[in-house]
């Protein structure tokens, strides 16, 4: 496991966490193999018990260890959890879990397409601003979505807004639209190949495929996103809000 260093900025027990992790992610530690106690963690790293349990009481929280009465802490055969549900932020569930993030635009211009317009009831020479962003998680391609907004309702957008920012709290402060609902749509497909090579996984592979419209207040559509999710070491929640 890496070394903490007592002169970061970063607390102690978020290194720690990160260096078990990485050694997890790593294969270093692997599903079934015992870890250190906390005293002996707590011992070579010369940090506090405290700070140690609460390192690994996060990774036994979000299902990276499971503690065993009587025999210790194990690295569990995990899968990262993750919200699926209509309105749903990567930005804002990755942020809630501690996770790294990153986005990665591949694409982002501003088009007509009489296919898109006629799906979301627009005329056929309205514009759209047309993005593709890859997700990663700890640095590993988790999903791939393309996304189009109506310049009419989102104008002046500009590839640095979308780096890190939450798409749906960017709409709400900039543009001052809150949106009101939406309509999705899952199934589960097979990867195709130039899906597989922008996500860097093998053709053929099983993943989830995802469609969203949203609605203003207005119940007019500012958003329509088509996405595809790997599946293999995360499993899904949906939520819903009933009334």
């Amino acid at each position: 496991m890496k070394e903490i260093n007592k002169n970061s900025p970063l607390p102690l027990y978020y290194q720690l966490k990160e260096s078990i992790l990485k050694a997890i992610k790593n294969e270093e530690i692997v599903v079934g193999e015992k870890i250190p106690s906390e005293r002996e963690l707590a011992e070579y790293h010369n940090i506090s018990r405290m700070t140690v349990k609460k390192a690994v009481d996060i990774l036994v929280n979000n299902d990276y260890l499971i503690k065993k009465q009587g025999r210790g802490t194990f690295v569990s055969n995990y899968k990262e959890s993750y919200s699926i549900s209509p309105l749903s932020s990567f930005t804002k569930e990755m942020e809630k879990k501690g996770l790294n993030y990153k986005n990665k635009i591949l694409d982002f211009s501003k088009i007509k397409d009489k296919k898109i317009a006629k799906k979301l009831n627009f005329k056929e020479n309205d514009e759209f601003f047309k993005f593709e962003r890859l997700r990663l998680i700890e640095n590993k391609p988790f999903l791939l979505e393309k996304t189009y907004l109506s310049t009419k309702k989102i104008a002046n957008l500009k590839q640095e807004d979308l780096k890190n920012n939450s798409l749906f709290k960017l709409i709400k402060n900039k543009y001052n639209i809150k949106l009101k609902n939406a309509e999705a749509e899952i199934e589960a497909v097979i990867l195709n190949d130039q899906v597989a090579k922008k996500m860097k996984v093998k053709e053929g592979m099983l993943g989830l495929y995802f469609e969203q419209i949203s609605r203003d207040e207005n119940d007019e559509i500012i958003e329509y996103t088509s996405a595809y999710y790997r599946n293999d070491n995360y499993k899904f929640k949906f939520k819903f809000d009933l009334e």
